[in-house]
């Protein structure tokens, strides 16, 4: 599905004020053109624009629907079906949930929902089920089932507020590309080991480090509680995926401001897909990306170590030893002192990230760690560290090493954790449907985050003091980025290197409402 046309969208209004005419309006709303739902289904044609929804009276809570905007490989940003719904006031601010209504979905908006009470921050005035959205390929049914507060909706068409995401989405690349400062290319030898030596010198002081018994960087980060995390799970050379994550919610504002920290779980190579397993140079461009990033927020950027970060033998897939393919293709492209530094950047890798709130790893808990101190020696402990970074849970971990709700539990007391910590780890979560985000398993307190899917981008972050599970469609960013950078260098601005299907922006509908700013 293309953005909507002008026509799509004056049918829609008229539709809209069709509707109107023969119900209530809303005066509970600062919009004009408003409807108060009744108790009978509303049927809309699929929205063209955004719409406002009121959830209770005057001080009720807002909700805005807008149409997902993705953008293709030519740069342009459709919409393709998919609606988020979002609260205004903090999605385009901070790093907040939202729900996505997708083709075929039925939602039920209120607080009896868990997923959304952690999505969407809910006032006592939304009750448990305070509306039912249900979108098909031909219309968008809206029925109120609050049995007091009442619902109200309106359509947002003034122009500022049509263009409102997909202008968000275009601000995130050219902030992206500020950070960077150039194209997302291969280096030449000579660039490409002075950027590793750079980390790794980084790393021989890195912030947040414990120091082992031997004042050396040890295998723990004890992270501040204060910031926010950002977790991205496997992405296995998926660089699309990467940069889907720094240029959706305000995950690349939080960092520049010091608010937030990526953390990485690890196995950032290798190509999971059986026809690329061979394919080494998306893994090198994606290493390229990760320790720029790294350079560039030094306190904000870490890397843990994963199955897949090693030159190791045993690490094969689709029946080729991708470890020692890899190693032979940084030889082969950067020659023996790259291939060396970046075997001293994995020896120097932390195993496990930690506050009083989490604990990160790539693969399994160290639910067999005595306490801290067993976490920092880690180069003592060459089967724990092992088993942290390989073993999966549960299905590839040995009777001895499986666990579960008590074993957790047990983890948690004994390194001083909070109450509600939680464990989280890389991987794909055995039971996700790909799209949908959601906690790993039955385990209490343990959530599994995977970002190499080909279609749907997993992350966790954190907002109001809950992890939220997130998941974002895969784009073709890689190709847009570097145009994007390469038409500004010949002088174009940043901002208007991407395009939206329908140019220019139509005038705002006669008739349409308008929103009196908040």
């Amino acid at each position: 599905m293309s953005d909507p046309s002008q026509a799509k969208r004056k049918g829609f209004l008229r539709h809209f004020r069709g509707l109107i005419r023969e119900a209530d309006p809303c005066a509970d709303l600062d919009l004009r053109g408003s409807l108060r739902l009744g108790k009978s289904t509303v049927r809309l044609p699929p929205p063209a624009l955004p719409l406002q929804i009121l959830l209770g009276g005057e001080h009720g809570y807002r909700l805005h629907l807008y149409p997902e905007p993705v953008i293709d490989a030519e740069g342009r940003l459709d919409h393709r079906g998919s609606y988020l719904l979002v609260d205004p006031m903090t999605y385009f601010s901070d790093i907040s949930g939202f729900v996505r209504l997708s083709e075929g979905d039925t939602l039920t908006v209120g607080r009896d929902d868990p997923t959304q009470r952690l999505l969407l921050r809910y006032p006592r005035a939304v009750e448990p089920q305070h509306l039912r959205l249900k979108l098909s390929a031909d219309e968008l049914s809206v029925k109120n089932k609050s049995t007091a507060a009442g619902v109200c909706i309106a359509p947002l068409a003034a122009t500022d507020l049509l263009e409102r995401m997909s202008r968000w989405r275009r601000l995130a690349l050219a902030r992206l590309a500020r950070v960077l400062d150039g194209p997302i290319e291969p280096l030449a030898r000579a660039p490409a080991l002075d950027l590793i030596e750079q980390v790794i010198a980084l790393m021989d002081q890195e912030p947040y480090r414990a120091l082992n018994r031997l004042g050396e960087p040890g295998g723990l980060l004890i992270l501040p509680d204060r910031t926010t995390p950002i977790f991205v799970g496997d992405l296995r050379a998926r660089i699309d995926n990467l940069l889907v994550i720094l240029t959706q919610n305000a995950f690349l504002q939080a960092l520049e401001e010091g608010s937030a920290i990526l953390i990485i779980l690890g196995s950032a190579v290798h190509p999971d897909r059986p026809e690329q397993a061979a394919e080494m140079d998306s893994s090198i461009l994606m290493m390229d990306l990760i320790f720029r990033l790294k350079l560039r927020f030094p306190e904000r950027v870490f890397y843990l170590r994963g199955h897949h970060d090693s030159f190791s033998e045993a690490i094969s897939y689709a029946g080729l030893p991708q470890g020692s393919l890899w190693e032979d293709a940084l030889h082969q492209a950067r020659g023996a002192d790259y291939r060396d530094a970046m075997q001293r950047f994995y020896a120097r890798l932390p195993l496990v990230a930690v506050t009083s709130r989490y604990l990160a790893a790539h693969a399994a808990p160290p639910i067999e760690a005595e306490g801290w101190q067993t976490l920092v020696d880690i180069d003592r402990h060459p089967d724990l560290a092992d088993r942290i970074a390989r073993v999966r849970h549960p299905s590839e971990h040995a009777p001895s090493g499986a666990y579960g709700r008590r074993e957790l539990s047990r983890m948690f007391r004994r390194l001083g954790l909070a109450e509600n910590a939680v464990c989280v780890l890389g991987g794909r979560p055995a039971h996700s449907p790909g799209h949908r985000a959601r906690d790993t398993e039955d385990i209490e307190r343990h959530r599994q985050v995977f970002s190499a899917d080909p279609h749907w981008v997993g992350i966790l972050t954190r907002a109001h003091k809950r992890l939220l599970p997130l998941c974002y469609p895969v784009e073709p960013l890689l190709e847009v980025y570097n145009r994007l950078v390469h038409t500004a260098g010949a002088g174009s601005t940043l901002n208007r290197g991407l395009t939206s299907p329908v140019q220019p922006t139509p005038p705002r509908p006669k008739g349409a409402p308008d929103e009196v700013p908040r």
